[in-house]
């Protein structure tokens, strides 16, 4: 009994406890203890899609919205839902129709944006606009033929180089270019009798296969236009195309042999700065 008063004594419980530690047993090891579970955020919710459409079915609405109708309809099919994501489908398709009817509008009474003026819709009035570049093509090859020649590298041996030489024949014939070839096996080839053997071309061109086609404007110019087999008309591409990188022909010359009008281009005003003013007059 003296022990048990020592302990109360050097060990008082505090009036304002009402509940002793003893009694709480295993309070404090933490796989007896049940930890409550944590509230969710206030702004992590669901948001699901209202069974009531607002009145004003905004295009920005729609997009965010949409899809969980599309998503509630499949996943619980009923004939409200089902119904409620039909009749925005329905709603969205005569948007983008309206949206497509007065844009056709603009794009008919715009020069700049109507794909008519790049080339003609109407398949009579799309032939007379091809034939009118295809000669503008034939005059701007000959004016390149009176500066420039081809310079051709093959293999007599090689079938691919004998299927050029042919190419090249008719392009000398049609528009006058001078052919000048050489052969890297020693082998010529019919249509070039007159050809040089050069045994190892010149680094320079940096030649990986056969044949391999150059233009050439004397003294010292010389442009690459395609290692490998090239088409007739690949070919009059290429050669309008090189000679206008190297500046042979002026800007309208080399305008004229396209088949797609650039209409930017053909506009005095600068197309940057034009469709500046148009967001600023939308803006204001």
């Amino acid at each position: 009994m003296f022990f048990l008063l020592l302990l109360l004594l050097l060990f008082p419980t505090p009036a304002s406890t009402g509940e002793r530690w003893f009694d709480r047993h295993s309070e404090g090891w933490f796989w007896y203890e049940r930890i409550p579970e944590p509230e969710a955020a206030e702004n992590d919710k669901t948001i699901a899609p209202s069974p009531i459409l607002p009145v004003s079915l905004s295009t920005q609405w729609i997009r965010k919205n949409i899809g969980d109708y599309l998503d509630r309809a499949i996943d619980e099919h009923t004939k409200e839902h089902v119904s409620q994501y039909l009749y925005l489908d329905r709603l969205v398709k005569e948007k983008a129709e309206r949206f497509a009817r007065v844009g056709k509008q603009i794009i008919e009474s715009a020069p700049m944006l109507d794909e008519n003026v790049r080339r003609p819709i109407s398949p009579a009035a799309a032939k007379i606009s091809d034939d009118m570049v295809q000669y503008a093509r034939e005059q701007v090859l000959r004016k390149i033929a009176k500066v420039a020649g081809v310079v051709f590298y093959y293999q007599g041996r090689c079938k691919l180089c004998q299927l050029q030489a042919q190419t090249l024949m008719a392009l000398s014939q049609q528009y006058g270019f001078k052919l000048i070839s050489f052969s890297t096996d020693g082998e010529l080839i019919s249509d070039f009798p007159d050809s040089r053997i050069d045994w190892k071309p010149p680094q320079a061109l940096n030649i990986q296969a056969y044949p391999a086609l150059f233009l050439m404007k004397p003294p010292d110019e010389i442009i690459q236009l395609r290692q490998g087999v090239s088409s007739y008309i690949d070919l009059h591409n290429r050669i309008v195309d090189s000679a206008h990188e190297a500046q042979w022909i002026s800007e309208q010359e080399y305008r004229s042999t396209l088949i797609i009008r650039e209409v930017w281009n053909d506009s005095t005003t600068n197309p940057t700065d034009l469709v500046l003013n148009r967001l600023r007059n939308i803006i204001q």
